[in-house]
C-alpha cells in the first residue's frame, strides 16, 4: 500500500522541476520552460485531510494555479492551444512528487498586472 505524505513542494522547487521537465519535452517548449522561473504557484488542496476512515490512504485532488506577469501571460495565451495546455498540465502533474499524494484537478494559468 502506498504511503503518501500529502506535502506539496515549495513553489520555487516545483517551478524549477516543471522547467527541467519542459526542456525534455522538446525545443518548442524551451521558451515556455524559461518563463516558469518568473511564475508563482498557488495550491488549493480540495480536502484538508485526504485520509479516509480506517487509515486507507487516498490520492487527494488539488487545484493548481500558475500566475505569470501580464506580458508572459499574454504570450502564453497566444501560444498555448488546448493540446499544449493538456501537455503542460501533464508536465506539472509529473513534476509533483508521487509521494505528495495529490493529483491536479483544476489547472489554471492567470496573469498578474505588473505595477
Amino acid at each position: 500500500m502506498p504511503s503518501y505524505s500529502y506535502e506539496l513542494p515549495e513553489q520555487g522547487r516545483l517551478l524549477s522541476l516543471v522547467r527541467e521537465n519542459l526542456n525534455k519535452v522538446g525545443e518548442e517548449w524551451k521558451e515556455v520552460a524559461d518563463f516558469m522561473l518568473e511564475g508563482h504557484v498557488e495550491y488549493k488542496p480540495m480536502r484538508a485531510n485526504p485520509m479516509k476512515s480506517g487509515f486507507v490512504y487516498q490520492r487527494a485532488k488539488l487545484n493548481l494555479t500558475l500566475y505569470f506577469p501580464e506580458r508572459i501571460f499574454e504570450h502564453l495565451l497566444d501560444w498555448l492551444d488546448s493540446g499544449k495546455l493538456e501537455l503542460l498540465k501533464a508536465v506539472v502533474q509529473s513534476s509533483l512528487p508521487r509521494r505528495s499524494g495529490y493529483d491536479i484537478h483544476e489547472f489554471k494559468i492567470l496573469g498578474i498586472i505588473e505595477g
